[in-house]
């Protein structure tokens, strides 16, 4: 499961502000905190003093404190790659390296004896290959994407999606960031305009932000600006609620079946839908309330979802008339009763199809999230929420 966090830069925040905004996402199930060493200016007694208060705050909170450092940093704090127990004197869980020595003293900071975990930026895969090399412990590398303040700057989700794949296939999680939209929200930089890892976020809702993080099978999603709303807390964690859901077992499920259709904990790609104005409410039932939509093996014309027509075997599903003679890439239709065998099937087109009278039109896809249809390879589970 997608864990949530948030970040703080004290340097901008009274104490008071930073407790108030722990405190609210907390509430919201919020888990870690970032947030960047190196941007402060100060003494190392007051580098030490501005973060030790800020990791004790998010401690108390439950929250682990992910601190973004340097190879500067590193002198300027005293520390070595050898010796990483000023971190641990302040009180941080995970260390990032903005950017590798790209030698054995990666090693010496991945595979340290503090207990500290160690992020390694996620876009230098070779460098990261590189250290698994020379004898980094894959168990203690967390892969940590980069924010982006300026506009256009920022990661193209195709990228991210095959650097996930290979973090993945060597066993270690990733950390993404999306972006508050509350005008004036800061970073570490006096820039002021969105903190996302991935460009074609940096305008989006939160909520469709973290779908797309599920998407691309990342593991943990950081709001890189502060402040987020209280408003968008809660619609990160609503829509966690809502990827994450249960799909129940049914004793008319045969064997070979059972191994194919989605039973146990579900995760789904969400879709937001724009309905057709006389769908029925068993057919919203089917949209809405059916957890185990899953792509089957070929999507060039149409994503199916085959497995409603076990489910509702027995549930007249009548056929509702369309004016449409071809339904078009976006649009969702259900197999209606004209074909009892495949009754309750539920597609989305990609390519124009012909309208043959035995799909009913349940709606369309809202245009601006057309591009989560990418992510529906074989075997990936859906949903559909209501526009």
């Amino acid at each position: 499961m997608i864990q949530l966090g948030v970040s703080l830069y004290p340097e901008q925040e009274t104490p008071e502000e930073i407790e108030n905004y722990l405190t609210l996402a907390q509430k919201y199930g919020f888990t870690k905190v970032f947030t960047s060493l190196f941007s402060v200016e100060g003494t190392r007694e007051e580098i030490i003093r501005y973060f030790k208060n800020l990791c004790d705050a998010a401690h108390n909170h439950g929250m682990e404190v992910y601190g973004d450092c340097n190879a500067r940093f590193f002198m300027e704090i005293g520390a070595s790659p050898e010796d990483l127990s000023v971190f641990k004197e302040i009180g941080i869980d995970v260390l990032r390296l903005d950017l590798m020595f790209n030698d054995d003293r990666d090693v010496a900071i991945v595979n340290n004896d503090q207990g500290l975990g160690v992020q390694l930026n996620a876009s230098l895969v070779t460098s990261v290959k590189r250290i698994l090399d020379l004898g980094g412990d894959s168990k203690r590398i967390i892969g940590s994407y980069n924010f982006y303040p300026l506009r256009n700057t920022g990661a193209d989700s195709e990228s991210v999606y095959q650097a996930n794949q290979f973090f993945h296939e060597s066993g270690m999680k990733t950390q993404i960031f999306i972006s508050s939209n509350v005008k004036g929200s800061h970073g570490p930089w006096p820039v002021s305009d969105g903190l996302p890892t991935i460009e074609e976020n940096r305008d989006m809702p939160i909520g469709l932000q973290i779908r797309h993080m599920e998407a691309l099978k990342c593991d943990e999603v950081i709001i890189g600006n502060a402040f987020a709303s209280e408003e968008e807390l809660q619609e990160a964690a609503e829509t966690l609620k809502q990827i994450y859901v249960y799909g129940e077992d049914r004793p008319f499920y045969f064997p070979g079946l059972r191994n194919e259709i989605p039973i146990g904990d579900i995760e789904r790609v969400l879709l937001r839908i724009d309905l057709a104005e006389d769908i029925t409410d068993i057919e919203k039932e089917l949209l809405f309330e059916f957890t185990k939509h899953n792509t089957s093996e070929y999507t060039h014309l149409i994503i199916r979802s085959r497995w409603g027509r076990f489910d509702y075997r027995p549930v007249p599903i009548p056929v509702r008339k369309c004016d449409k003679s071809y339904f078009e890439a976006g649009d969702v239709v259900i197999i209606n009763g004209s074909v009892p065998r495949y009754k309750a099937e539920v597609h989305i087109v990609r390519k124009p199809i012909r309208n043959d009278g035995t799909q009913n039109y349940a709606g369309r896809i809202v245009p601006e999230e057309m591009f989560l249809l990418d992510y529906l390879k074989h075997g990936v589970c859906f949903g559909f929420i209501p526009k």
